[in-house]
């Protein structure tokens, strides 16, 4: 009998261990890049972010963004339209997946940029040429809209939000179609090692306020 009792004992044991094990398992798959991510200051959609892995561990993204911005980084403003675009090469450095995206037809430049996972609903953004600590990103649906902006409104990235509350769809597609592919015609061919990689905000556009 106290064999008997020793074994349920034994085996209840591995069973709580089963149940306790199971959240970390789910937050493991959840420890991850992929999905859409969005830089949002005050009540404003800046920018959103969609990043995939593959099978084999490789990655792809695009970029949402305004059609017309105004910024050097550290406040925007005078946004309006919305367009997509892909990167030209994407990397993995450790625990940061990098795009690049072509730069401004005419400009030897590219975008750099560089992401973090943070936790299951926050991420970083280095921004490669902008000073300043990187921007929060926020995990958000693939439909999520830019916007609203104001046209006299400046938006600064201290008001950046850091954390928010996320309720995944019931579909969640895979990657946002281009709406624009490219700056320009030859952009996304340019041999990278020949551009600069600079960011395309400047740092004297406040100049004359």
């Amino acid at each position: 009998m106290r064999h008997a009792t020793g074994m349920v004992a034994r085996i209840l044991l591995i069973l709580s261990a089963l149940c306790l094990s199971a959240p970390a398992l789910a937050d493991d798959r959840e420890a991850t890049l992929d999905g859409h991510w969005a830089l949002v200051i005050d009540d404003a959609t800046i920018f959103v972010f969609a990043l995939e892995q593959s099978e084999d561990g490789g990655w792809a993204g695009a970029w949402t963004r305004p059609s017309e911005i105004d910024s050097n980084g550290v406040v925007f403003r005078q946004m309006s339209g919305q367009q997509t675009v892909r990167p030209i090469s994407t990397q993995q450095r450790q625990d940061m997946v990098q795009l690049t995206f072509a730069g401004p037809e005419g400009a030897r430049r590219n975008d750099v940029l560089q992401f973090r996972f943070v936790s299951p609903n926050q991420a970083q953004l280095n921004y490669v040429g902008i000073a300043g600590e990187p921007y929060p990103l926020v995990r958000v649906n693939p439909d999520t809209p830019l916007g609203p902006f104001d046209e006299l409104r400046i938006y600064d990235r201290d008001n950046a939000v850091t954390e928010a509350e996320f309720v995944a769809q019931a579909e969640v597609p895979t990657m946002p179609e281009d709406e624009d592919l490219s700056e320009g015609p030859g952009a996304a061919t340019r041999d990278e090692g020949e551009a600069e990689e600079s960011p395309r905000i400047s740092a004297d556009f406040l100049d004359d306020i």
